[in-house]
């Protein structure tokens, strides 16, 4: 099922691919459905590897241009971005394997690493007596990729490839 959508190619212009984008959305009236094409369309990128080139690329690119934004405006983050990463390592494979490498570290451990810093900052404003509402979470590959050629810079001049936000009441709290 090499061409699931018929008309979208490597040619298609950002308007095209919207249009698309929104004809589907339209086109579904249970929501469920969509949960479940993107569900499909993780799953076939992870076995994507074994398919030829041309089918990757192509699945890849789709993938990128359409479903990524899909689950994005369903507030799907964590879908979006695996869809991407999934997507950039057969679009990008060079790049993707020197930022996963520049990362050395898995995006379990980088996770991680950001619940132990949120629960940190817990104890210390809960300490304090402060409210706080803090979360936190690692950047993927792709999003990576992306500050990176949007602001000219190398992996080593990125400084928020994780990121945690503490919100207070007020300038004292902070």
């Amino acid at each position: 099922q090499l061409h699931e959508f018929h008309g979208v190619s490597d040619e298609s212009s950002p308007e095209q691919v919207e249009r698309l984008r929104r004809m589907l959305l339209s086109m579904v009236d249970d929501v469920r459905a969509v949960l479940i094409k993107l569900a499909f369309r993780v799953q076939r990128l992870r076995q994507l590897k074994l398919a030829p080139e041309e089918e990757q690329q192509y699945i890849a690119r789709e993938s990128l241009d359409i479903f990524a934004p899909i689950a994005n405006r369903l507030g799907i983050g964590q879908l979006k971005w695996e869809l991407e990463d999934l997507a950039f390592r057969y679009l990008e494979p060079t790049t993707y394997r020197r930022i996963a490498i520049s990362l050395d570290e898995k995006i379990e451990e980088r996770e991680q690493f950001i619940v132990d810093v949120v629960d940190k900052i817990k104890q210390i404003t809960s300490a304090e007596g402060i409210q706080a509402e803090i979360y936190g979470r690692p950047k993927h590959i792709y999003s990576i990729w992306k500050k990176m050629t949007s602001k000219n810079r190398g992996f080593d001049e990125l400084f928020d490839v994780r990121a945690v936000r503490v919100v207070v009441d007020s300038i004292a709290e902070c």
